[in-house]
């Protein structure tokens, strides 16, 4: 899923911007437990993701120039926030993370 964010993203921007890469790697982490948690728990450990994600985006964007980060890289970033942002209100209104495929649903 996101933890996989920016696996393959461009080496360069990661030599030049040390931060952007420690920032990625805080919201990749705290994308990882959130598996097996109490649902206010779950829905807290959502939270912290979708900020990690937007301190990543925000980050990228205001050095895009100093940074060399890529018009891709930033789109990787802001799929990754938004993604984020989706789970979070899903998990924290009770829904699942995502939403069943319409073969699934029950009318």
């Amino acid at each position: 899923m996101i933890a996989l964010a920016g696996a393959c993203s461009q080496a360069g921007a990661q030599a030049q911007c040390p931060e952007l890469t420690r920032l990625r790697s805080e919201a990749v982490e705290a994308t990882k437990p959130m598996t097996r948690a109490l649902m206010s728990s779950r829905c807290d450990a959502y939270v912290r993701a979708s900020l990690a994600w937007a301190a990543a985006v925000d980050y990228a964007r205001n050095h895009q120039d100093v940074c060399d980060i890529s018009n891709r890289l930033l789109s990787d970033l802001e799929k990754y926030h938004l993604d984020s942002v989706t789970a979070r209100n899903n998990v924290c209104a009770g829904r699942p993370v995502r939403p069943f495929p319409a073969d699934v649903v029950l009318q």
